[in-house]
């Protein structure tokens, strides 16, 4: 039998409370860090076992160095002795040369933040050969080639942790990394995450945040303007109890995805009111405090609000979750900054349509959030058609994750429409345009779950309670439609057409042996069951030139 998983105690929303809970979530990673590479649970990933250890031991320094007063030296030391060892290129805990690039220059600027603002923890103590090392490394991250994302921030920050600790380095480095990410932003605040990215929270708790911390170490506020303007529009991703939206990509990174709201105060921009900022920062962290998301021994686990590998990406591993750590970035505001003394504001129903995130997110008046989602699937994450493809998602539930198998209870539609053409294997919407807002907030997207199929499908707010959902549905052929509208709180209006072209010889025969009821089982003799070929299904052209061969004939 396997132990429960633990939850914590109530959260104080104090500055002393949030350093508290910083510490808590942080300690039993680095505990498990200071073991070495070893100790660190084997988990799903496509990178090395060496960096999924670097990712433990580095990640916590978003939050532990914005809450270095609340942390004892029984942390610090044995993080900072651990990091040194990492970084050694003559220690058998050895990460590698950040030179090769990969996640090490991801956990670089953890680093870099890191000896930025807690240099007198992770630096002083150092005896002269480990500072030269921990240095070196540092320098040959900074100019290593990085993924063309928001990965170009990272060297950003190595850079930061070099000039504090006194190591010369090309300023122009830096520059340069910072005017590509200029290059990424798509118009009204947002940015795209390298070319082909999507619109997530990336934006928030990556675009954003970094370009405040950026500011506030450097005084360079090129991005920040553009910090606050998302920062207007955020808050409609944030339900009345704390929940934001799950949607897109790193959600396991959970609590994460409100550091924004912490950075605006580390970088003293009152973007929104800071009575605004500190009611979503600390509903939301106070959510996540009520989930049961740590192992039995503290640690964060892999999963969304409860463990659960099956639903992140393939980058996630057991270190990964404690980028949630920069949730603590606040507290580089002190204790007296109206962050932590305003009273929270009680957010209302909202109608908020943000045309570049291609989005329409609906607050009702029970608080519930409603994501109208315009975006296309991500073709590369894993899962990345759940986590963008659905026309629907909301702050009352996760959305649901299609496994391998027929039927519908395979595919899991929420929010979603799938068809079939035999009743048995279903699609949804993978390529599409990106969705377009009219001025009503109505969202419209075109998209074709089959070459010969085009279907429009519109979404717009649910104006009133208990107002029926209606669908408006003209199939060409002999496709059979599904939805299911569970991540609704409220049903909407959706009104989607179809027309189905002329379709070539090649989809004839799926196409004339398809049924119309979902129930239907395809046929077991082993001829095509359209009587038109006269080989086995295995040699059957039509069929085997078919996007859903195998499933008819």
């Amino acid at each position: 039998m396997t132990s429960p998983q633990r939850t914590f105690g109530p959260l104080d929303q104090t500055h002393a409370g949030w350093g508290a809970a910083a510490l808590a979530i942080s300690r039993p990673a680095v505990e498990l860090a200071a073991q070495g590479p070893g100790a660190m649970p084997v988990t799903m990933s496509n990178h090395s076992h060496r960096e999924n250890w670097f990712e433990l031991l580095t990640r916590p320094l978003w939050g532990l160095a914005a809450a270095k007063d609340h942390v004892p030296d029984s942390v610090w030391e044995p993080l900072a002795g651990t990091l040194a060892r990492a970084l050694d290129d003559e220690d058998d805990w050895y990460i590698g040369d950040a030179a090769r690039g990969g996640q090490r220059i991801v956990e670089a600027a953890s680093v870099g933040w890191g000896l930025a603002t807690a240099p007198e923890k992770l630096w002083e103590p150092l005896d002269p050969k480990a500072k030269d090392k921990v240095a070196a490394w540092l320098s040959r991250a900074y100019t290593a080639e990085v993924a063309d994302t928001n990965w170009h921030y990272f060297p950003v920050f190595a850079g930061h942790g070099l000039k504090r600790i006194g190591v010369e380095h090309d300023r122009a480095v830096a520059a340069a990394h910072l005017e590509r990410m200029g290059e990424m932003l798509l118009g009204d605040s947002v940015f795209e995450d390298g070319p082909g990215g999507r619109v997530d929270y990336y934006n928030p708790f990556a675009f954003h945040t970094y370009a405040l911390l950026h500011f506030k170490l450097s005084g360079d506020d090129r991005y920040v303007a553009n910090a606050a303007a998302f920062a207007k529009r955020f808050g409609s991703w944030f339900a009345a109890d704390g929940a934001a939206v799950p949607y897109g990509r790193s959600l396991g990174y959970r609590f994460a995805q409100s550091s924004l709201w912490g950075a605006l105060a580390a970088a003293d921009v009152e973007a929104v009111p800071w009575s605004e900022a500190a009611g979503h920062a600390r509903r939301n962290l106070d959510w996540w405090w009520r989930r049961p998301m740590l192992d039995p021994a503290g640690r964060l686990t892999v999963g969304y609000s409860y463990p659960n590998d099956s639903v992140v990406e393939q980058y996630l591993t057991a270190g990964s979750p404690w980028w949630a750590t920069k949730a603590f970035i606040g507290l580089l505001a002190g204790p007296a900054h109206p962050f932590w003394t305003a009273d929270e504001a009680v957010p209302g129903p909202v109608v908020e349509p943000h045309k570049a995130a291609r989005a329409v997110h609906v607050r009702d008046r029970a608080g519930h959030v409603t994501r109208l989602n315009g975006q296309a699937w991500h073709p590369w994450a894993r899962g990345g058609q759940a986590a963008y493809g659905k026309f629907a998602y909301s702050s009352l539930a996760a959305f649901s994750h299609a496994t391998a198998g027929p039927g519908l209870e395979a595919a899991v539609p929420d929010g979603a429409l799938h068809l079939s053409e035999d009743g048995r294997h279903w699609r949804g919407r993978e390529d599409s345009d990106e969705g377009t807002i009219d001025e009503n907030g109505v969202l419209t997207i075109e998209w074709q779950p089959w070459e010969d199929v085009s279907i429009t499908t519109s979404s717009k707010r649910p104006w009133t309670a208990g107002t029926p959902a209606s669908t408006s549905w003209t199939p060409g052929g002999s496709c059979t439609p599904a939805r299911a509208a569970g991540a609704c709180p409220r049903p909407g209006t959706w009104r989607r057409s179809a027309r189905r072209r002329r379709s070539s010889p090649a989809r004839a025969c799926a196409r004339r042996s398809s049924t119309p009821a979902p129930a239907a089982r395809p046929t077991s003799s082993s001829r095509c069951p359209a009587r038109t070929c006269t080989g086995p299904r295995r040699s059957c052209r039509c069929c085997a030139a078919s996007s859903n061969r195998g499933s008819t004939c």
